[in-house]
């Protein structure tokens, strides 16, 4: 069954290196296509982790804003061992958040590599004559060439097509639940905030010249 699949996918992805009798043209062309059904999947595979993973993320961001309002609203009360408790904790939190987000994010790359796997299967004796020597790469590059280059350009042309395009101009990700609190900053102190800051620099002065 899976030779028969692999047999069929075959078919499907060189169907369109196969549309045009001059084999560059078809060459380029079907990377084109191929890239696009990289975005595509990519696409629909990061809106569905994204989908399902926004509960815990939504968690995880919740923790962050509180932890970081718990802090600046620490700095307002000259609470000098609050705010690094709480302070460390926002930014633990906020870590997690990045680093989930880099995870989700690989979603839309993973096709990448399957494709490129597959051209080798086609195309690994191709080789594009350069104008000029490289020290490393020398007068010729590789099929991944092409389809890389092509891949990186698309990518662009998609992310300004997309806010145009139904149902993918729409963000994937759940907002903010009922009740989770808004991030402060610290405009939001006012005031308060030149108050602080001169506190905490008299009190920083204090503890330096208390550590000599």
């Amino acid at each position: 069954m899976l030779n028969q699949m692999y047999v069929y996918l075959d078919g499907l992805l060189i169907a369109p290196f196969r549309l045009f009798e001059i084999p560059i043209l078809g060459f380029y062309f079907g990377s084109f296509v191929l890239c696009a059904w990289c975005i595509l999947i990519g696409e629909l595979t990061f809106r569905l982790a994204a989908r399902a993973n926004s509960a815990h993320m939504n968690k995880i961001r919740a923790q962050a804003v509180k932890m970081h309002n718990l802090s600046i609203q620490a700095i307002e009360l000259k609470d000098k061992e609050s705010y690094r408790s709480c302070n460390k904790q926002a930014n633990e939190a906020f870590g997690k958040y990045f680093f989930n987000m880099i995870t989700q994010g690989a979603a839309y790359l993973w096709p990448v590599p399957f494709a490129l796997a597959w051209m080798s299967t086609r195309f690994s004796q191709a080789e594009f004559p350069l104008p000029f020597s490289l020290p490393i790469m020398g007068d010729t590059l590789g099929f991944a060439a092409v389809p890389v280059c092509i891949y990186i350009l698309s990518r662009i042309l998609w992310g300004r097509l997309r806010p145009y395009v139904y149902f993918f101009n729409r963000d994937p990700r759940i907002g903010l639940e009922q009740g989770e609190e808004e991030m402060l900053s610290w405009a939001d102190l006012g005031k308060q905030r030149l108050m602080a800051d001169r506190a905490w620099e008299k009190e920083e002065t204090s503890d330096s010249g208390g550590n000599r």
